[in-house]
């Protein structure tokens, strides 16, 4: 009996492994299609990406092998915000100085968005943030396969009361590190 349920945590572990890499796209990786850094998606490819990433979102699990950490404080968006601002700049300077003080650690920058607009496009938003931030990180030093992106969209709040300063609290950066 141990041997069996051995075996039936594995196969749940793996299974989940392949969802959240499913969910998940690293940067950069040559002939994706989802929107990276070092290939900005085209319009053509954007229209297409927000029923994609609906199907991995509605699969995805929370990232079992990722764990926040205290000191990479989410970074937080106005509505409609996509790139990253001066004022956020010095925010993602801590977080570099983590990463190259944990030279090992791999890092998922989950985008997130308020509850206002439909799914499809909070996902495409979420990705948008989520691409971002990715790129100021390797563009300050930080190695491309250290660097993950994923979107949540509206799908997993940290607030859930209808009103603007719960909303703020959910346009966010999350990182998220796994360390071996």
């Amino acid at each position: 009996m141990g041997d069996d349920s051995k075996l039936g945590l594995s196969m749940l572990a793996a299974a989940a492994f392949a969802v959240v890499l499913a969910g998940c796209s690293a940067i950069p990786k040559p002939g994706w299609t989802t929107a990276h850094p070092a290939k900005p998606a085209t319009a053509s490819e954007t229209a297409a990406e927000p029923a994609a990433m609906a199907e991995k979102a509605e699969a995805a699990v929370p990232p079992i092998l990722f764990g926040a950490r205290p000191e990479l404080v989410d970074l937080r968006f106005r509505p409609g915000q996509v790139e990253v601002s001066k004022v956020d700049q010095q925010a993602l300077d801590a977080v570099v100085r983590w990463m190259k003080a944990h030279p090992v650690a791999v890092v998922m920058v989950e985008g997130h968005t308020d509850d206002l607009g439909s799914r499809a496009d909070n996902l495409a938003v979420g990705e948008k943030r989520a691409v971002a931030v990715g790129k100021y990180l390797i563009a300050r030093g930080i190695e491309a396969e250290r660097v993950m992106v994923a979107t949540a969209g509206s799908d997993r709040p940290i607030c859930q009361q209808k009103t603007d300063a719960c909303r703020a609290q959910n346009r966010r950066a999350r990182f998220l590190v796994k360390q071996p």
